[in-house]
């Protein structure tokens, strides 16, 4: 995958560039072409607006007279005067639209125009807009060097220069779209447009009244792209003489559509690389790199220990189709031969939990013997029946308990006959109690769990000094991830050694070279065997008489 990407995205970023390069190529050419018109039509219309001014200053003389004119024949002799200078010499500015005289004391507006395509109505909207400028003081003045402004009366735009003596304003008005004409014939597209704007990017003029409101038109030089759907070439070109700007709009679309064909073909190259591509890799990873991946998947899981997995192959080659269906037997068979070692490990597990279950203290047996013989010696009959009726129960107990489990009812009848026997042996130094809920009484627990503590409590508690008191308590816990009993046993002797307390709650075992202590180990290895890890055993001294205290903890569910 790695070969066939490095080969063929080179050369698809190649074509591509190759494209957005012609493209870019395209676009500087057109809009220089542009530029270079437009500059060449703004120079002429700077020149223009330049004479117009000089023509207008020269008349500085003329203005002055009118304007200290005394009676009113000297004053309509020098408007005549001027009125006919103007009206000859405003032929000779091509753009001009008009001249406009206005004497501010008298109020008198004076408009001389170059064409006759105005009405009536037309001169006369004029007249009225330029002298409520003119006495308001609202005229727009450029500044510096560029000293025609613009300005709206009714929907038309004006480029228009004033120049003031005194009390008489002379200006020049030119009507926007008139500077448009000789550009009627520049191709820009249907939707193209050349246009004047100001300083704010606002259409002063259009020679197409098809207006994009999302080109953004910015006051500089030179070329960009502009538009949200459609994209336009901006190219304009800012003017020497006035506050406005001469741009030209053309459509992408209109300039890309000349592109040789050459074009289309790389973009069809690339277009059809990066669908061919994708399909091949497609390929390559349903042929091959699926099944390699179920294979390795499932060999992952196997090595977890879910022996069970399965490499399940659909439609690939006869190869990776005869490398499943091998797995496969290989997994079956090893998983048949696990099954029988666990069942073989299962059976030595019974076998050893069966031992352990069945071990019987030989000190014990000859204890109760010795027991039966002093009672029957001072003809103690009662006791000799009641000791031997606890013998049979204890043993019958004992030697059916090859089972991994017994009701909790069964263990704790066991374990008062176990403490029965051994109040016998041990008359007025024994006492003991037992506490569990009627609702757990059916619940299964192995077998001597709790006698053998109780034993182990006998065994090193039982003194002939101090009389001794063994406690049992059950209750139950229920938590989140399962439901708990809870096992008590608590005497009132001197409780664990320190350095045997440490071993125990280290997890660690206090049989000694001798075999002796094996009761707690024999506990631990038999809980070890039938629960796992969800059993617990807790030891500890009693904070209240110092005795030792065992807490199992075992699951109610087996």
């Amino acid at each position: 995958m790695a070969i066939v990407l490095i080969m063929t995205v080179p050369l698809i970023v190649m074509l591509v560039y190759n494209n957005f390069y012609a493209i870019h190529t395209v676009r500087d050419q057109v809009s220089n072409s542009y530029e270079n018109t437009l500059n060449l039509y703004m120079s002429q219309i700077d020149a223009d607006l330049y004479d117009i001014d000089i023509y207008m200053n020269f008349l500085e003389s003329d203005l002055i007279s009118l304007g200290r004119a005394d009676s009113d024949d000297d004053y309509y002799y020098q408007k005549q005067y001027l009125y006919n200078k103007l009206g000859r010499d405003v032929v000779l500015f091509d753009p001009l639209t008009s001249f406009f005289v206005y004497t501010k004391s008298r109020g008198d507006f004076t408009g001389i125009y170059s064409k006759s395509v105005f009405t009536i109505d037309d001169k006369e909207l004029i007249e009225h807009h330029v002298a409520k400028l003119i006495e308001s003081d609202a005229m727009p003045r450029a500044k510096g060097l560029r000293k025609w402004t613009y300005i709206q009366i009714g929907q038309d735009f004006y480029f228009v220069d004033t120049v003031q003596y005194g009390e008489v304003v002379l200006g020049g008005l030119i009507h926007s779209e008139s500077l448009l004409q000789p550009l009627q014939a520049l191709q820009v597209g249907e939707k193209g447009n050349i246009l004047f704007a100001n300083e704010h990017g606002v259409p002063l003029s259009l020679t197409n009244k098809n207006w994009n409101e999302d080109i953004e038109i910015r006051e500089q030089d030179g070329y960009y792209l502009s538009g949200a759907k459609d994209k336009y070439l901006v190219v304009g070109i800012s003017s020497a003489r006035g506050s406005f700007s001469l741009v030209a709009l053309i459509p992408d679309q209109y300039i890309l559509a000349n592109l040789p064909y050459l074009q289309n073909v790389i973009w069809f190259i690339s277009i059809a690389c990066l669908l061919v591509i994708p399909f091949g890799l497609y390929t390559m990873r349903k042929t091959f790199l699926n099944p390699l991946y179920q294979v390795l998947t499932a060999m992952k899981k196997v090595r977890a220990g879910h022996l069970d997995s399965r490499v399940q192959l659909g439609e690939t080659s006869e190869e990776f189709l005869m490398l499943g269906h091998s797995f496969n037997s290989m997994m079956d068979e090893i998983q048949t031969l696990r099954i029988n070692v666990y069942e073989e490990q299962l059976n030595k597990q019974r076998e050893e939990l069966q031992r352990l279950q069945l071990q019987v203290k030989p000190h014990f047996f000859l204890n109760s013997l010795n027991i039966i013989y002093n009672l029957a010696k001072v003809r103690n009959f009662e006791l000799v029946q009641e000791m031997a009726v606890s013998l049979i129960h204890y043993f019958r107990f004992m030697f059916r308990s090859n089972t991994s489990f017994v009701q909790l009812s069964e263990e704790l009848e066991h374990t008062r006959n176990y403490l029965r026997i051994q109040s016998l042996r041990f008359p007025g130094r024994l006492t003991w109690e037992v506490e569990a809920p009627q609702y757990l009484e059916y619940t299964p627990v192995p077998p001597l769990i709790i006698q053998s503590f109780v034993e182990n409590s006998i065994k090193h508690a039982v003194t002939l000094d101090e009389p001794i008191h063994i406690s049992i308590g059950i209750d139950f816990l229920d938590q989140i991830e399962g439901s708990y009993m809870i096992i008590n046993i608590v005497d009132n002797g001197s409780g664990f050694p320190a350095d045997v307390l440490e071993i125990l709650d280290s997890g660690g075992s206090v049989v000694n070279e001798k075999g002796e202590h094996t009761g707690i180990w024999n506990v631990q290895r038999r809980l070890k065997l039938l629960y796992g890890d969800k059993s617990a055993i807790r030891f500890k001294n009693s904070p209240e008489n110092g005795g030792a205290e065992v807490m199992l903890v075992l699951p109610t569910e087996v």
